[in-house]
Parts: structure tokens; C-alpha cells; sequence
């Protein structure tokens, strides 16, 4: 275990990369849209269960919170794990059984405070104050610098230890709640020193831009031809890259880099990041819906990913194929070709393991291609 990071024990993987869909082409049937990544959705309360243990037990030996915890095989930020564990806490006391759907990308608060904590929460007090964490962070999507309570205000470090403590207990006593909770954390206690911090290698904010950046080489990549770009730069169906909205997400992501390269890399990062994997067949809800909804297909993926390249001028086109998963499936697959000078690079936001012009997820030299679209009508 390291000092910073910490893995939660005994989780079940959460590997979507085994779903499949199958489509249409413009001219005859194809099996795609396959898909999907390690990185969940969703959870089971048992994993969050498992995850409160874990961390609970680091914060008892290091005296303050790590970094992340690993559950499902994905790493989640401290103000990520503390949603999980408010909804967690918030379903329990209800007697629901649901999974814990995921919201990624929530912020550290801005300047944390609050008093020395001393004397006991029951049931009712906890769960009131899970609903006020869940609203919070559901309406600002980040983390409050402190939460209210009647022992007065609790800092965010001794909140994410509060809950992580009342679940580590519950996890050790067949998913029950205790009928209240003790704490005595001062205000000066170590655990409120120090706020964790933890960015994925994935983060899209401008950090270099360099004429000099190179396209990575991929055999999944091809040459641009010297054909007519303006289909790969004009809204298509599912692609409404003149859209508002798009519009005015392309222009923030990209402030800041200047390089074609940069901006493509940039995008790349956010849908990857920003929007879930979601298993359906075909195109449900287009680059709109799926900006609105923040999460997809990979069909649904790549629409938004090509109209916020679109959006920002830089060509981009469909690629479907059929792929072979790191599971050890094989199925079909859409992904997005971006064009960086005279190179066709590939870009599949479907994992996190992937990033632009290199796929991990899949297995590039068994893969099947059936070809390249300006759009898709599936």
C-alpha cells in the first residue's frame, strides 16, 4: 500500500469491454459498436462498502485521506469517492438495493474549513446530511468545503472520514447501521492538513503545446489521400457540430492550445473523461443528447467527439471494424479517424486506457475494418 494511493480489497471487476452491438452501414449490414472499459458506471454497494473499509483503515494508520481508491479497477478522486458513499449511505438507510451510479470529474473544494467535531450523529442525522451532500455536489460538481451538522461544522476531510467510518462499520456488520456514530476529530487534527489530490494522467488542460508534438504511428492510422475535406468539417446526421452548445464546449476545451494536434488531444481527453461508457444498440441520442447526458455507446461517443473536432476545424470521420476485446471477445466497433496533417489518426474514447492515436483495449492487428464514413445512419 502505497502512502498516497490505495486499492480496494475483494472487488469484483466492472468490465463492460465484453458488450456488443450490432449495426448498419450506409450499404449493408455490419456487426459494431462493440466496446465499452473498465471504468464503471456503475457500482454495487458492496464494492463502496469494501472501498469505505479501506480507506477508513489508511486514514486510521496515515492520519490523513489518500489520494484516490481504486474500486473496480478504476480510481476514484476523493470528492468522487465521497459521492459514492453519500448515495451509498442514503440507499441503505432507505433499504434500497440499487447500484451506485457513477459521477465522474467532481472537484476538490475551494478552501476547506470547519470546527473541532465531537460527540455523536444517529441514523436520522447521517442520512439527512448524505441528501445534503448528494444535492451539493449534484448541483455544483464539486465538493463543499464543509457540511453542517449539529456538532457544527464538519470539514470535508473529517466528512469523507465520518461516512467512510459509519460504512466500514456497516460493511463489518452484514450492511446494518450503527444506531449512532462517535467522533472527536479537532479542528487541527492532521487528517484536516492535508487535501488529497489526484489528477488523471488523461487531464485535458493545457500543459504544452509544441510544434514539435508527433503523431503516434498506429497501424490503426492512414494516410490522407489528398480527397475533398468538407464532409469531414460540415455537421452530418448525429453530428450537429454547429450546435450551440458544441459550439461553445469546443471553444473551452481548447482554449489555450494552438496546434491542431493539441486541440485533437485535447477533445480527445474530455469525451473520453467526462462521458461514460453506456451499453445500448446504435444511436440513441446523437453529440447533443450525448453531451447532455454525459454518457454513450461508443456510436454516440464518437458523434460527439467528431462534432467537437468539427467544431474546432479539424477534419474527423467515422471508422467501423470489428475488434477483438482484451476480454478475449471479438466484436464489432466504431471509433473516430482524426486527420493531423497528412495522417489519419485513430481515436477510440471508449477506455481509459486508451488515448489519442494509440488503443489499449483492443487488439489493432487482429482488427477488421469495413471502412471510413463522413456520417453513419445507424
Amino acid at each position: 500500500m502505497n502512502s498516497s494511493n490505495i486499492n480496494s480489497n475483494n472487488l469484483s471487476s466492472n468490465n463492460t469491454a465484453n458488450q456488443h452491438e450490432s449495426i448498419k452501414s450506409d450499404t449493408e449490414k455490419k456487426f459494431a459498436a462493440g466496446g465499452g472499459d473498465e471504468r464503471p458506471s456503475k457500482l454495487t454497494q458492496s464494492q463502496i462498502l469494501n472501498a469505505a473499509s479501506s480507506v477508513y483503515k489508511y486514514i486510521k494508520k496515515y492520519k490523513k485521506l489518500p489520494n484516490y481508491v481504486t474500486i473496480a479497477g478504476y480510481k476514484f478522486s476523493m470528492p468522487e469517492f465521497l459521492y459514492l458513499i453519500s448515495v451509498t449511505t442514503y440507499y441503505k438507510h432507505d433499504g434500497k438495493n440499487s447500484q451506485v451510479t457513477v459521477k465522474y470529474g467532481i472537484s476538490n473544494p475551494s478552501k476547506p474549513t470547519g470546527v473541532t467535531i465531537k460527540g455523536k450523529l444517529v441514523k436520522s442525522q447521517y442520512y439527512t446530511y448524505s441528501k445534503n451532500l448528494i444535492k451539493f455536489m449534484e448541483k455544483y460538481n464539486k465538493a463543499p468545503n464543509y457540511l453542517s451538522t449539529k456538532l457544527g461544522k464538519m470539514q470535508y476531510q473529517t466528512v469523507i472520514y465520518q461516512f467512510s467510518k459509519l460504512l466500514n462499520w456497516s460493511n463489518s456488520h452484514n450492511s446494518k447501521f450503527p444506531k449512532y456514530l462517535s467522533l472527536n476529530i479537532g479542528k487541527k487534527n492532521s487528517i484536516n492538513k492535508y487535501i488529497p489530490k489526484y489528477s488523471r494522467a488523461s487531464s485535458s488542460s493545457p500543459t504544452t503545446d509544441s510544434s514539435k508534438e508527433k503523431v503516434p504511428s498506429s497501424i490503426l492510422n492512414s494516410k490522407y489521400n489528398g480527397e475533398s475535406l468538407t464532409k469531414y468539417l460540415n455537421p452530418s446526421k448525429n453530428c450537429q457540430s454547429t450546435n450551440a452548445k458544441i459550439q461553445s464546449l469546443a471553444t473551452s476545451i481548447t482554449k489555450g492550445y494552438t496546434t491542431q494536434l493539441s486541440k485533437a488531444k485535447a477533445i480527445f481527453n474530455w469525451v473520453r473523461d467526462k462521458v461514460s461508457y453506456s451499453f445500448y444498440y446504435n444511436t440513441k441520442k446523437g453529440a447533443t443528447g450525448t453531451l447532455s447526458s454525459k454518457s454513450g455507446n461508443c456510436v454516440d461517443k464518437t458523434h460527439l467527439l467528431i462534432a467537437l473536432l468539427r467544431s474546432s476545424g479539424i477534419a474527423a470521420r467515422y471508422a467501423n471494424g470489428q475488434a477483438q476485446f482484451t476480454s478475449g471477445n471479438t466484436y464489432g466497433h466504431v471509433w473516430a479517424q482524426v486527420l493531423i496533417g497528412d495522417t489519419w489518426v485513430v481515436a477510440d474514447t471508449t477506455s481509459s486506457r486508451n488515448s489519442f492515436g494509440v488503443v489499449n483495449n483492443w487488439k489493432p492487428s487482429s482488427a477488421k475494418i469495413y471502412g471510413y464514413y463522413s456520417s453513419i445512419s445507424f
